[in-house]
């Protein structure tokens, strides 16, 4: 028997900086009833330009994942609540282990088809304070995965949600999964995967990638890498050969915390990066460093005195913390 249930919450929401030192969709509100076209639900945000999309339309995720997570990591328990992967169709009984590439999917009057598994990034890490929760979601299945809208319409909570047709039962969301992340160099996996119709471009390009260069990725920067925000430089202070930067967010969100002895990456207009100490400072929302000028042409001091000024902006790595 194919899988169904029913819709235990619906969610969508906007993006917000609010609660994070970078921009997210994923506190995402309950609501009873919901348009769905084929970019979505109706008035819900992304934050990022390669997020949502066809492929990407509407997410869903298994909610008894959550309670299995309380108690795997019981310090971040409190935030384990529906919604926190910032999934739109909250539904229990359907899971990455069960549902396949190519499902279709009734729902409501709507009709969805199962495109491809999340893959969870950093930022989850931030969201439920422990930094190794992306990359266990991603090794152990428990990420959600993606639909396109075949049949625009309307979903209201607690319909009933089923599997109308199985194309690919051999491609459980769970399988690709393990080709994608673990078995990565089988080329019989591979090879079909690279052509499975229904999976959605942006896996699918991995596996075809694979196949074309006979590289596997490395995952670290998406499960753990650094925020990036954008700083304005409001003030310099020059002192002999040391010029202090004064450095705000653009959007004037908070900042990320920092330990004495912490250093920030900034990324220069030139394409350099440079890491500098961060000064302790008791300015609200504003981070200082000094850069001394050194005698050589090309480096990143020499450009940091000599082509940036009050109001240009930079790109700044969130701080990394002295052990």
């Amino acid at each position: 028997m194919l899988p169904h249930s029913i819709v235990e919450q619906l969610r969508h929401g906007r993006v917000t900086g609010q609660d994070y030192f970078f921009r997210s969709g994923i506190e995402k509100a309950p609501i009873d009833q919901v348009q769905v076209t084929v970019l979505g639900c109706v008035g819900d945000e992304q934050a990022e330009r390669f997020h949502g999309g066809l492929e990407r339309a509407v997410l869903q995720f298994d909610c008894d994942h959550y309670a299995q997570l309380s108690l795997l990591f019981p310090k971040s328990a409190p935030l384990f609540n529906n919604g926190g992967y910032g999934e739109n169709l909250i539904v229990a009984g359907m899971n990455e282990h069960n549902i396949c590439i190519g499902d279709k999917v009734a729902v409501g009057s709507v009709i969805l088809q199962v495109t491809q598994p999340r893959q969870p990034c950093f930022k989850l890490n931030h969201r439920f304070k422990e930094p190794t929760i992306a990359r266990y979601s991603q090794h152990n299945s428990k990420t959600g995965w993606f639909y396109r809208v075949l049949q625009e319409g309307e979903i209201t909570r607690n319909d009933e949600i089923q599997v109308i047709e199985r194309p690919y039962p051999q491609w459980t969301i769970a399988r690709v999964q393990h080709y994608l992340y673990a078995e990565m160099d089988n080329l019989a996996a591979t090879t079909e995967l690279a052509s499975l119709p229904t999976l959605g471009m942006e896996v699918k390009s991995v596996f075809q990638r694979r196949l074309a260069t006979n590289e596997i990725e490395n995952w670290h920067s998406r499960l753990e890498g650094l925020i990036k925000l954008e700083m304005r430089v409001v003030k310099i202070i020059v002192q002999a050969a040391v010029k202090r930067f004064y450095l705000s967010r653009t959007d004037l969100g908070a900042l990320p915390p920092f330990n004495v002895g912490a250093h920030v990456t900034v990324k220069l207009p030139n394409g350099l990066k440079c890491a500098y100490a961060l000064c302790d400072s008791a300015i609200e929302g504003v981070y200082q460093i000094e850069v001394q000028r050194a005698c050589d042409n090309q480096g990143g001091s020499q450009y940091m005195h000599e082509q940036v000024n009050i109001g240009d902006v930079l790109s700044v790595y969130e701080p990394v913390n002295e052990k």
